[in-house]
């Protein structure tokens, strides 16, 4: 047959094409038709029990209680936020007034990726088992946040949004719908990659915001992009004129989730193939390489959900990040558009003297997007020091280890939870009745 690897990429690509123009649900069970093929190539396939579930499916497996909450923005869309209210088979559920942790996830991302490594191991499970109330951010365009009040998915207005948007409405609507709904004057928030642009957006462009965080805790802190050293994003922003271009004469302003890409990634990439090591390889192209913290079993549950929904225009406002080297408000091409829209020839920047809330800062040696030089000019500019900040104590760890490494619960979140624990200190007191 020749080289194995060879042979599979002549399969898989035609594979690749035919998920962006099959329709799923005239087909049926898709993940069925991607498994059997993948079976003929290499025997048969022992996949993960959690592969393709869902966050409802997959926290009731393990014995949570899920919630799902419609909060709608000041701008019309309707998101669904996820809520963990307690833990394992009803663990604190009758101890008053838990302290709140809200979780941001990253870019193309969604709530799942808090909690799908289960148990023990996810940082949202970890805290619901120690008392919080849990609620997970799902921002505009990824699968559980696709609605508007006015507008169709099909319209280019729909998707006419940044990390921007998504800071200055999405995480604001959600906060407020919390404070309300669990009757506490503030909560912790944990944002990883995007997660952290957008609390950042928030807290500097709506500086009211802060006094309803008691901490923030900032993973892999995404401000400053002039050093970022990712391959795979270096090349996507150098042709992202061309790409946009396409975009724009094709008619497409944003990619929604997409059922058969995430099939045909949980088939190639899960442990029985061949081209796992393949996959592995792309994904620490863009993220940075740590090979032995890639949970290979667990690898193809993660891919089930990832990547999630993206609108053209979020990722054009993080590459002029990448151009411009400041932490400024979308840029639309021309002084006359910019003055349109801001009444100034250049965007504004966010003003990080407005930013008052209590920070954690958490950071990595090997990740290619927040790079520690990056980081720590982000960390030179607040007017305040932060509670803690940490380089993390492993050299390989990069951009995905903050919600993927095998070891995030040692290397990380045990530090993460003591934190948090010390910015609500009802949550030990509680603990010892």
């Amino acid at each position: 047959m020749g080289d194995p690897i060879r042979y599979n990429m002549k399969i898989t690509v035609p594979l690749l094409l035919i998920c962006f123009t099959v329709n799923v649900n005239s087909i049926g069970n898709v993940s069925f038709f991607f498994r059997a093929f993948q079976s003929l190539l290499n025997g048969q396939v022992n996949l993960d029990p959690d592969i393709g579930l869902n966050i409802t499916q997959l926290l009731k497996n393990y014995n949570y209680t899920v919630e799902a909450h419609d909060v709608v923005t000041e701008d019309g869309y309707i998101l669904t936020a996820h809520r963990v209210p307690y833990g394992r088979n009803g663990a604190g559920k009758e101890v008053p007034n838990r302290p709140v942790a809200l979780l941001g996830h990253c870019l193309a991302c969604s709530s799942i990726d808090w909690v799908w490594q289960g148990p023990n191991n996810s940082l949202a499970l970890m805290l619901a088992d120690a008392g919080y109330d849990v609620w997970l951010v799902n921002n505009r365009g990824n699968v559980h946040s696709m609605r508007h009040q006015t507008l169709s998915t099909s319209d280019a207005k729909f998707w006419d949004f940044s990390f921007h948007e998504k800071g200055y409405y999405d995480l604001p609507a959600i906060v407020d719908y919390i404070l309300d709904f669990a009757q506490v004057d503030n909560i912790t928030y944990v944002g990883h990659s995007q997660g952290t642009t957008a609390s950042l957006v928030l807290t500097t462009s709506r500086p009211e915001y802060n006094d309803k965080f008691n901490l923030m805790v900032l993973f892999s802190p995404i401000v400053y992009l002039d050093h970022m050293s990712s391959p795979s994003v270096r090349f996507l922003a150098k042709y992202f004129s061309l790409i946009k271009a396409a975009s724009t004469v094709l008619n497409v302003h944003g990619i929604p989730y997409t059922p058969a890409i995430n099939i045909l990634a949980e088939t190639i990439c899960n442990e029985d193939s061949s081209l796992q090591e393949f996959c592995i390889f792309l994904i620490q192209l863009f993220a940075g390489f740590d090979y032995d913290q890639v949970d290979r079993s667990k690898l193809a549950v993660y891919l089930s959900n990832t990547p999630n929904g993206i609108s053209i225009k979020d990722m054009e406002h993080f590459i002029q990040l990448v151009y411009s080297g400041e932490f400024r408000q979308f840029d639309f091409g021309s002084d006359l558009a910019n003055l349109l829209h801001y009444k100034t020839a250049q965007p504004p920047s966010y003003h990080f003297k407005n930013l008052k809330a209590p920070l954690a800062v958490y950071y990595a040696k090997n990740d290619f997007l927040a790079t520690v030089t990056d980081v720590e000019r982000f960390l030179a500019q607040l007017s305040h020091d932060p509670l803690e900040t940490y380089l993390i104590d492993y050299d390989f760890f990069n951009h995905l280890d903050f919600v993927t490494a095998k070891d995030s619960k040692s290397l990380l979140y045990d530090r993460v939870v003591r934190q948090i624990d010390q910015s609500n200190p009802s949550i030990t007191a509680n603990r010892l009745k």
